[in-house]
């Protein structure tokens, strides 16, 4: 669950302290084509508001209007069919939990436990209409077993950005977008002084410091963009000492080459510690532009996240 859905359900706990009467809407399960995995969630209030999605657009606005029209008084389920509604023009089902926010158990709670970085899993037993919730330990999938729906939400991911520069401007708007949890250090005072995205606050840290004192698990990524081997080395020697998922520092081939050296010969890393760090950072999209270059490494933490390899071979013409 990305931290944008544990935003949705806050939007519809506002909604609620509004007057209004609000349904969480969550995708059970699919079969076939589906824009939305199992877990998605979609608030709507009787009022005609609407946050997060379930399909691709097919079913949110017949959707919103059943709510509307037919206010669910408790838990129920729903499903839609592409033999049996135009609302699904792409083909498969779709099966939904439906439930009056209001009447969701101990969903304070819950919140406050996503909030603090655990993952939490709930359980739906579509039979009894039975809700409950726990921490989550690392085994955890979002799956309908029979009658019973558990869905995981997860902490958000984290991104440690090194640096303070226009390209590490142009990440954490990327990854702001894509609902990561970002922090920035930047040792060096100038670069600091010149930093204006205000929603970013920039630590003073060394990143070795800085990184140390995270907790970086298999949910975060750092990045060093400073392109300066005294700042970047010591946040790939800490990242290497840690359980992120991604670890990437700019520079060229030579740059990277160099780096993987010093860290070999003067901190004691094998050639498979490394390996680990992607350098050239990013995808090779040809480029020159901060912006573009910025999308190239949040294109390649995203496959990383995701296990997906990209080609980078070029298609015939």
């Amino acid at each position: 669950m990305s931290r944008s859905e544990v935003d949705i359900i806050e939007q519809g706990r506002r909604w609620l302290a509004d007057g209004e009467r609000v349904v969480l809407a969550t995708v059970a399960h699919t079969w076939g084509s589906s824009p939305r995995p199992p877990g998605a969630v979609m608030v709507m209030s009787d009022g005609g508001r609407i946050a997060g999605s379930v399909s691709g657009g097919c079913i949110e606005e017949e959707l919103l209007a059943r709510v509307r029209e037919n206010f669910p008084g408790d838990f129920e389920t729903l499903e839609y069919h592409s033999d049996t509604t135009r609302s699904l023009p792409c083909g498969g089902r779709l099966l939904l939990t439906l439930e009056p926010l209001a009447q969701v158990p101990e969903l304070a709670p819950m919140l406050d436990t996503l909030r603090d970085g655990a993952a939490v899993v709930r359980r739906l037993n579509l039979a009894d209409r039975s809700v409950s919730w726990a921490p989550a330990d690392d085994t955890a999938r979002t799956v309908l077993d029979g009658p019973l729906l558990q869905v995981v939400y997860e902490p958000a991911w984290r991104l440690l950005v090194v640096g303070a520069g226009e390209l590490a401007g142009w990440v954490c708007r990327y990854a702001q977008l894509l609902d990561y949890a970002i922090e920035v250090c930047e040792p060096r005072s100038e670069y600091r002084e010149g930093w204006t995205l205000h929603d970013f606050a920039v630590s003073a840290d060394y990143p070795d410091d800085f990184i140390s004192a995270r907790s970086c698990d298999a949910h975060t990524a750092i990045v060093a963009l400073t392109h300066d081997p005294k700042v970047d080395d010591l946040a790939m020697l800490e990242g290497l000492r840690s359980q992120a998922f991604y670890l990437g520092a700019l520079g060229s081939k030579r740059t990277t080459a160099n780096r993987a050296a010093r860290l070999v010969e003067h901190f004691g890393m094998g050639d498979d510690d490394v390996r680990r760090i992607r350098g050239p950072i990013g995808i090779d999209l040809k480029t020159r532009k901060p912006a573009e270059i910025a999308l190239a490494v949040m294109t390649d933490i995203t496959a990383a996240r995701n296990g997906v390899r990209i080609s980078t071979e070029r298609l015939a013409p």
